[in-house]
């Protein structure tokens, strides 16, 4: 591997467990001068050996034995090393081209901080069709962990952390990357939108699966609780007239019982 100090862009993975490393070990990763794969793999439980196609020179793999996507992905943030980092899960694949792109788009606009790009899958997920700032989104668009780079120094010296209540493994199942965006954006950092494709989702992503579960709704509205004090009743009623379109079954009422069940636990 290249020397520490001429390492790019580092790519920040989180597994669990035996089920995430095979995942992870069953995914592409392109050996690419100055970039590195770091591997932040839960094992609370107990110990096992990395698998041998991980034992690559541009792979650095920390074992832990904490629980939670939000307290693994803190771990990353800490260990992290390289200029610009790219937030990725164990079931992500990348092509050379994707990756040299996320490092030209930060060659290119030196006072951006954070960047998101988008990704391929089966969750046919819809982008807007030109470059955007993160602070005046469109309509519709949300954010995915796996499409978020960003320049490390800027956000260790924010002090802004995954809030580790969130995500899975966390007391709410989702949401972590959307309060930690907001925090960032907040602090003052600078963030925009890029239609390029960076990397490839194999299934449905975990947020698509459970976006119509009681618990979903529940973290949703904790995280809009968060970043929405003030307004988030309304925004509570406007989701939950349109929540039949989302696939939601178990009607309006429910849909604002689980919704003021993540407002009231978030706010203890």
């Amino acid at each position: 591997m290249e020397p520490e100090e001429k390492i790019k862009l580092q790519v920040l993975i989180s597994t669990y467990g035996i089920e995430g490393i095979e995942r992870l070990a069953s995914t592409f990763h392109p050996h690419i001068e100055r970039i590195e794969y770091l591997v932040s793999w839960q094992l609370p439980d107990s110990d096992r050996e990395v698998p041998e196609v991980l034992t690559r020179p541009d792979f650095r793999i920390i074992k832990n034995t904490t629980r939670g996507l939000s307290c693994n992905r803190n771990i990353s943030l800490d260990t992290a090393t390289a200029p610009v980092c790219l937030l990725s899960d164990d079931d992500v694949d990348y092509d050379e081209d994707g990756l040299k792109r996320v490092m030209d788009i930060f060659d290119e606009n030196p006072d951006l901080d954070i960047a998101a790009f988008e990704y391929e899958g089966d969750d046919n997920k819809i982008y807007p069709a030109v470059e955007m700032d993160l602070k005046k989104p469109a309509k519709s668009y949300y954010i995915s962990s796996i499409e978020l780079a960003f320049r490390r120094d800027v956000v260790v010296r924010s002090g802004v952390r995954f809030d580790e209540r969130f995500g899975v493994g966390g007391r709410f199942i989702g949401g972590e990357e959307d309060i930690w965006i907001h925090g960032l954006l907040k602090n003052g950092l600078k963030g925009k939108f890029f239609p390029q494709v960076i990397a490839y989702h194999k299934g449905t992503t975990t947020g698509t699966r459970l976006a119509s579960t009681p618990e979903y709704i529940e973290s949703k509205g904790a995280v809009f609780k968060l970043i929405y004090p003030f307004s988030w009743p309304l925004r509570m009623l406007v989701h939950a007239l349109r929540s039949k379109k989302t696939g939601w079954r178990f009607g309006i009422y429910r849909y604002c019982r689980e919704w003021i069940s993540g407002v009231s636990e978030v706010s203890k």
